[in-house]
């Protein structure tokens, strides 16, 4: 249908009924027909959104279609006003349970919906491919399978509360070096059986967007790639909801007629040059475009409205509903306990009453808790949702000290060490550069800080050895720059390391002038938002000081528990797998100290524990989001049971990873830029546990590794055909003292088939077991998880030959095992 609609000062309307895709509702093909070319190009565009959205989609008011607000994800819903802060997706992943991530995605979509987002940017699907990616924490798993059965579970409930969810980056997005433009080169295998898993499973649950990534994808910018967009995404898959690019990630108006949809932020749109008068009637119309265009500009505009259709976005408005903010912190509270990782206890752990009488808590966020990662991800919660875990255990009747161990604050360099004789220590309300001298008092590393409040400021360090990098508290990803720790007073803190000899001098910068590198925000102190800026050090005696109280505090108390933490974010990978900082030393330390010492682990990813045969316990809690320090003390206390299992493998050794290889990861530079642009997946589909298994490489901990506080027992393994599937069955008992959850892998060998993964996760289930409790455990492995992808028939087939079933409690912990036979 076609009805000729007349507005004041708009282009005639288009009359052309979308076509090509079978199964468009009549409501939105009428509702395409009815707009002007204009209303069509303003709904492919990005512009400002309201109540701190990321971004947001014109409507078409005049049709009764709304705008769209997007707000960003994935560990909570960010906007201008509080959120629950859940734990980070990787913690969802420990928990192997579509229950847990179908709950997950309750909470994000009840809450989008309640602070009037229409569409939430999660959640994220790529891989972790490389343990030094930035990104880690946001993501679920370095497995396909446990991915897939994740992410569409947490999709659907999302859109259950009536908000458009939205799968990035698609594809192959798994690094932040180099990431706007990169170029991965991938097999269509590797990718297929890896990358493309979660993105295919999402589309199948139902999702309606679709973010594609700043790289390209084997020489073809993945915003641009019609392979992907069109042909897998759409055709294969049957994706009808909307595409769009990540921010700024736009190339050419080309990307419209290849599959996308709707470009982030409109400032740097290439759609709007195609909607130009070519013929001069002072008017754009159809007549202006070409049929290719005019086709792809109405495919465009009905995936934006399918989208919104399929979640009730063009029925008749609902009332807003209120957060639901304390059964939302149950949520969070709980997959906070069932995605901690129990990674190493002889014993310590749960602490025993005499230990609690005296314990001594050791590491800055015991005081003041790491909740989530940085960049994109931040989320806001509720003024006193957070609180310390010292003050947790402290208010259960445990006898608490504290000592930071780590010195992160500072103190004000004096200004006898500066050039200028005076401190650096006051407000501003214009842009400010000050350069000043420093000289060391004596030989030693020494951490410079720049700590403010308002706009933010950069440090650049010159004139000492290994400098040139930078600190900077200017915002970024439209939150606050610099470290995710505050200093005590308060303001936001980074720093820079130098190590310098006794009455050696460095030269520092301190701007607020300069715009952050990828042009997110400027630092512009005004009137309004004064600029307060003070320069800090640490010094070696102060490092050593500070070194000195937490082993004292650890030697005077029964048992110690270090807290160590790194800070993922989006924008920039991490250097080394090691803790930052003095972390290890001071674990180090305290173990020397006191022998009964339990490390707690606030990190986004693996890290390197030089110091493990030298501690009792350790236990990973990832970001725990609002109730990490609540579920951290359940966990300590046997108040709760853990029982995470690792999502990600870690490495024993820096050189000891899938990406050993600077072809593999970063990649490599082809100009005089440092960062990289090309990359080679070498590893091709051995992701993660199957590149530890393929090369026979030992970790530190395998894939899906979790202890607990009891024990299980695996018996009578069954396996049979099942229609195009394998069923496998097995009988788990706990025969411990207390009840705990255990989940039983599913993996397949390679056995005689070809082609297949040295070792695969084929299937799990997770389970809640009393003292002596047992159960009968049944897993389903479907068809895809026995076929392979064939690139020169463009299709799955199955492996034939005989392949090994194993089942345990982990990838490298193998109870029972058996075989099946794939015709």
């Amino acid at each position: 249908m076609a009805t000729a609609v007349v507005v004041a000062g708009a282009a005639a309307p288009a009359t052309a009924t979308p076509g090509g895709r079978p199964g468009v509702d009549p409501r939105i093909a009428e509702l395409v027909a009815l707009m002007t070319v204009p209303e069509k190009f303003g709904m492919l565009g990005g512009v400002p959104g309201s109540g701190g959205a990321a971004g947001s989609v014109p409507g078409v008011p005049r049709l009764g279609v709304p705008g769209l607000d997007m707000a960003d994800g994935p560990s909570g819903v960010r906007a201008d006003r509080p959120a629950t802060a859940l734990p980070a997706p990787v913690a969802l992943g420990a928990t192997f349970d579509p229950a847990s991530a179908s709950a997950y995605g309750g909470v994000l979509g009840q809450e989008a919906d309640a602070l009037d987002m229409e569409v939430l940017l999660a959640p994220m699907m790529n891989l972790v491919r490389t343990p030094y990616a930035g990104r880690n924490f946001e993501t679920l798993s370095e497995d396909p399978l446990l991915s897939a059965q994740l992410a569409a579970p947490q999709v659907s409930a999302v859109q259950d509360n009536g908000v458009i969810a939205t799968a990035k980056h698609y594809a192959a997005n798994n690094q932040e070096a180099g990431r706007r433009g990169i170029d991965v080169r991938v097999t269509e295998k590797a990718l297929r059986e890896t990358e493309l898993a979660a993105f295919e499973a999402v589309v199948d649950a139902g999702i309606s967007a679709v973010m594609c990534a700043y790289n390209k994808v084997d020489g073809v910018q993945a915003c641009d790639s019609a392979e992907l967009l069109t042909g897998v995404l759409r055709e294969e898959w049957g994706f009808d909801g909307l595409v769009m690019t990540d921010w700024v990630a736009t190339h050419g108006p080309g990307s419209l007629e290849a599959g996308l949809d709707v470009e982030m932020p409109r400032a740097t749109a290439a759609f709007t040059d195609l909607a130009r008068d070519v013929d001069g009637n002072g008017v754009v119309d159809t007549g202006d475009l070409t049929p290719a265009v005019a086709a792809a500009l109405d495919r465009a505009v009905t995936g934006v409205l399918t989208a919104m259709d399929e979640v009730g976005l063009l029925d008749e408005a609902d009332v807003t509903p209120e957060r639901a903010t304390e059964a939302n912190a149950e949520v969070a509270h709980r997959i906070a306990v069932d995605g901690a990782v129990l990674l190493a206890n002889d014993g310590v752990l749960p602490l025993a009453d005499d230990d609690l009488a005296d314990v001594a808590l050791i590491g800055p966020t015991a005081q003041v808790p790491l909740i989530g990662g940085g960049g994109s991800a931040r989320v806001t919660p509720d003024d006193g949702a957070v609180d310390s875990t010292v003050d947790v255990l402290g208010g259960r009747g445990a006898g608490v000290s504290w000592a930071t161990g780590e010195e992160l604050d500072g103190v004000v360099v004096p200004g006898d060490r500066l050039d200028t004789g005076a401190s650096i220590d006051g407000t501003y309300t214009a842009p400010v550069t000050q350069t000043v001298t420093v000289t060391a008092p004596t030989a030693g590393a020494y951490t410079f800080s720049v700590q403010t409040t308002g706009p933010g400021a950069r440090l650049d360090v010159e004139g000492a050895p290994g400098t040139g990098a930078e600190a900077s508290t200017v915002s970024r990803f439209g939150a606050a720059g610099g470290s995710l720790i505050a200093t005590a007073d308060g303001r936001t803190n980074d720093s820079h390391t130098v190590e310098l000899a006794a009455g050696e001098q460095v030269t520092l910068t301190l701007s607020c002038d300069t715009p952050v590198a990828d042009g997110s925000a400027a630092c512009s102190p005004s009137v309004e938002q004064p600029l307060q800026l003070r320069l800090a050090w640490t010094t070696p005696e102060l490092r050593a000081e500070r070194l000195a109280e937490a082993a004292r505090a650890a030697a005077d108390a029964r048992v110690a528990v270090v807290f160590a933490y790194n800070e993922g974010t989006e924008g920039e990978d991490r250097s080394s797998l090691s803790l930052p900082g003095y972390q290890d030393e001071l674990v180090a330390a305290v173990a020397q100290a006191n022998p009964d010492t339990v490390v707690v682990l606030n990190t986004g990813d693996p890290v390197l524990m030089p110091w493990l045969d030298d501690v009792r316990a350790v236990l990973q809690t990832w970001y725990s989001g609002q109730e990490g320090a609540e579920a951290t003390v359940d966990l300590l206390t046997g108040a709760a049971n853990p029982g995470g299992k690792l999502p990600v493998t870690f490495p024993a050794a820096e050189d000891a990873t899938p990406v050993g290889d600077p072809a593999n990861y970063p990649g490599l530079s082809t100009d005089d830029d440092p960062d990289p642009e090309v990359q080679t997946y070498t590893e091709g589909s051995d992701v993660g546990y199957r590149w530890y298994e393929a090369t026979g490489t030992e970790p530190l901990f395998a894939f899906g590794h979790g202890l607990s506080y009891t024990s299980f027992e695996y018996s009578r393994l069954r396996t049979r055909t099942s229609g195009d599937g394998v069923q496998v069955s097995v009988s788990v008992r706990n025969t411990g003292a207390v009840t705990g959850s255990e989940v039983p892998q599913v993996y397949l060998g390679a056995g005689t088939a070809a082609g297949v993964p040295a070792l695969q996760l084929a299937g799990f289930s997770r389970v809640i077991l009393a003292p002596g409790e047992e159960q009968r455990v049944t897993v389903e492995v479907d068809e895809r998880q026995l076929s392979i992808w064939d690139a020169d028939r463009d299709r799955w087939v199955r492996a034939v030959g005989t392949r090994p079933v194993l089942v345990g409690s982990a990838s490298d912990d193998v109870r029972l095992s058996g075989s099946v036979r794939v015709r």
